[in-house]
């Protein structure tokens, strides 16, 4: 027996792939709001962070989520707000934060993505998504803390 061996039949029964209707039915039993794009992306606000749900890779298996960080930072603080964001990065596993210009401000994301290539469980389903969200509000707000002025009006 190889060190990766896994019996016939005993692990990943219960797999299935990951599909957007499984990820709107986790929503839905959570009577969450969302919308859902014409690509199959699905994006709905959760703590006043826009968040998106998408689905990557050759067959669709990589769910990557994503959430758009709501201040309206100037440019000018492109420097300090990368510092920040690998301040963050450093203390914690996921999720990973990154900083891009646009249109005169910054913009600072939140990814999280997992492969599921051989699929997943209901339970892992519902897991990756409320940890996807609760690490990312948490990563924002900690990231407003850095910038307690600045409210995007837009």
């Amino acid at each position: 027996m190889g060190y990766f061996t896994k019996p016939d039949g005993v692990l990943g029964a219960d797999l299935a792939p990951l599909t957007t209707g499984r990820v709107t039915g986790c929503m839905d039993a959570h009577s969450w709001h969302y919308e859902v794009s014409a690509e199959g992306d699905i994006g709905g606000w959760w703590d006043g962070y826009w968040f998106v749900f998408s689905f990557r890779g050759k067959n669709k298996e990589i769910f990557f989520v994503h959430a758009l960080w709501n201040r309206g930072v100037p440019a000018s603080e492109f420097t300090q707000a990368a510092l920040y964001a690998n301040e963050w990065n450093a203390e914690h596993l996921w999720p990973m934060l990154s900083v891009r210009e646009r249109d005169d401000r910054i913009a600072v994301l939140a990814d999280f993505s997992v492969d599921y290539s051989f699929g997943l469980t209901d339970e892992q389903l519902d897991l990756h998504i409320r940890c996807a969200i609760d690490t990312m509000v948490s990563a924002l707000t900690w990231m407003d803390t850095k910038y307690p002025t600045y409210r995007d009006d837009s």
